[in-house]
């Protein structure tokens, strides 16, 4: 499985298309507002936007400044199953838009330095928005679409226009999350997972390891255990017969640093998912599949 990092951080469609299965992507989000539930804690709403500019074309649209602390980012993004992200990449310099495409497109590659994954929205489709609540610090940032269409050697939303700048001012904060029943905690190289229910829910997803991570989740094809799906994603080469997991109906969340959180908007089925973080060490290297993260959640 290639590890470009836009590969990773971007569509389920794009891990469907590595391994050799037609399809993927897509997902259903509910939009549920995860602000209303802050339980006083009043985030500032931040509104991002995806639009085709023309063939080939994309846009992201962002507030060109907002301030430090709890956020609610929203992102809208065209009518239709094809799905987009807005994937927040702190900058500690001058760095340029093109400076920040060659790092995520780059393979098996190193983070520089000056670069951190600063959370956002996951994939998110044109049913509804997508949503999610998170700190902000102060700082630059890039705000790129990971995402890709279908077919090989195609690039990326971002690649194509969907990029843009903000600025973060104030102060740092610790500001306080809201509280959430279900939680995936990821650490290197595994997953915790606790309360998840069916419906439409606020996840809270934390990064308790010290390098970054994200959560693909993929649930499970009628009649497939844990077992199938480990030894499909370990396979090497193309496979062969149908797939043990259901790639049309897997989501994504944004990728984190280590030591930071975010609180996502999710609809999630009852059943058996594989979760799975396709990124790499901040010092470049195998995906962290490889490494064995990859594991079992069960949704009530």
């Amino acid at each position: 499985m290639r590890t470009k990092l836009f590969a990773a951080l971007g569509t389920t469609a794009a891990a469907a298309a590595v391994l050799g299965i037609p399809g993927g992507g897509g997902g259903d989000d509910d939009g549920a507002s995860v602000a209303s539930a802050a339980s006083g804690r009043t985030p500032t709403n931040v509104a991002l936007k995806v639009t085709k500019q023309g063939s080939g074309k994309w846009a992201l649209r962002a507030p060109k400044t907002v301030r430090a602390g709890l956020v609610q980012l929203t992102l809208t993004v065209p009518a239709g199953r094809v799905t987009h992200d807005a994937q927040f990449i702190r900058v500690e310099g001058n760095q340029t838009a093109k400076e920040v495409l060659a790092v995520i497109a780059s393979h098996e590659s190193a983070i520089p330095e000056w670069a951190s994954l600063a959370g956002g929205v996951g994939q998110t489709d044109g049913s509804a928005p997508g949503r999610t609540v998170q700190r902000l610090q102060p700082g630059r940032y890039f705000i790129v679409d990971t995402d890709e269409p279908e077919g090989d050697d195609v690039k990326s939303y971002a690649e194509s226009g969907a990029i843009t700048e903000l600025e973060v001012t104030g102060r740092p904060t610790r500001a306080k999350l809201p509280r959430t029943r279900g939680t995936v905690i990821a650490r290197d190289y595994g997953f915790t997972t606790r309360g998840l229910r069916a419906g439409r829910v606020r996840v809270g997803f934390r990064n308790a390891g010290r390098q970054p991570h994200h959560v693909i989740a993929f649930p499970y094809n009628p009649g497939t255990t844990f077992a199938d799906a480990k030894a499909f994603f370990a396979a090497e080469g193309e496979p062969t017969g149908p797939p043990p997991v259901d790639f049309a109906r897997a989501f994504r969340t944004a990728a984190l640093e280590g030591g930071n959180a975010q609180v996502a908007d999710l609809r999630l089925k009852r059943g058996k998912y594989a979760l799975i973080c396709f990124l790499t060490d901040r010092a470049g290297g195998p995906p962290h599949l490889a490494k064995g993260m990859i594991a079992e959640a069960v949704v009530q």
